[in-house]
């Protein structure tokens, strides 16, 4: 009940502060240019969309949510009542995955996009939400203000999503296998290409490992840096 809870307080704030306007003035605008397009453009610019902003939105929102709090000394009041860290941290999560994967569902269905591998195309679009959420939320711990945070992430940001050149076919290299994110433009993209099934659980396989790796440091530099701070 307590996560419930807090996932609706983070919706309702998402809300009071604009981010489901934003997201819904999104959605149409990507429904009305995917329908202008051609056929043979609209799935790599779904995956495109999805990719650099639906999905990625979460890591810019989620550390400005974050530090807005942290500026009203909300986090700290919440960390005296019984509410826990871990619960904290995965109604954020849920608040953000609900949003980004309402939105990407919504341009899917207004772009009239679909196919036979839709279950890994979900996955992804979940995996992706969570990943740009989780790194988010890792910056977001130790910043000191937003644009401290923005500076940081934004490095980041730019440095995971080097794979977007691979996508492209206009660089590739196999350390590009490491990043999360490589991962995650494969089950974006499988309902336009025909990926290898290997290469599907290769994709599951990594974005799993990096949400684990996320996770736990996520919890580590809450605990230190918000629950309790020097």
């Amino acid at each position: 009940m307590r996560l419930l809870a807090a996932v609706g307080q983070d919706i309702r704030f998402q809300f009071r502060h604009g981010f489901y306007y934003a997201y819904a003035v999104l959605t149409i605008l990507y429904i009305i240019v995917l329908r202008l397009l051609p056929d043979a453009m609209v799935h790599p610019a779904l995956t495109l969309i999805l990719f650099t902003d639906i999905c990625a939105l979460g890591f810019f929102f989620v550390g400005a949510i974050v530090l807005l709090e942290r500026g009203q000394n909300l986090a700290q009041s919440l960390f005296v009542t019984p509410l826990r860290l871990h619960e904290y941290l995965l109604a954020k999560i849920f608040s953000f995955l609900l949003l980004s994967i309402t939105s990407a569902f919504l341009i899917m269905l207004g772009a009239f996009v679909g196919g036979q591998d839709l279950i890994w195309f979900i996955f992804g679009a979940i995996m992706s939400t969570l990943i740009y959420t989780l790194f988010g939320l890792v910056f977001a711990a130790r910043a000191r203000h937003v644009n401290d945070y923005f500076v940081k992430a934004l490095g980041v940001g730019l440095l995971i999503s080097l794979p977007i050149f691979a996508y492209l076919r206009l660089f590739d290299t196999p350390i590009f296998y490491v990043f999360p994110t490589r991962a995650t433009l494969i089950l974006l993209d499988v309902l336009a290409t025909d990926y290898t099934i290997l290469e599907k659980l290769f994709s599951v396989a990594s974005l799993l490992i990096w949400f684990f790796i996320l996770s736990g440091l996520t919890y580590q530099r809450f605990d230190k840096h918000v629950r309790h701070p020097a």
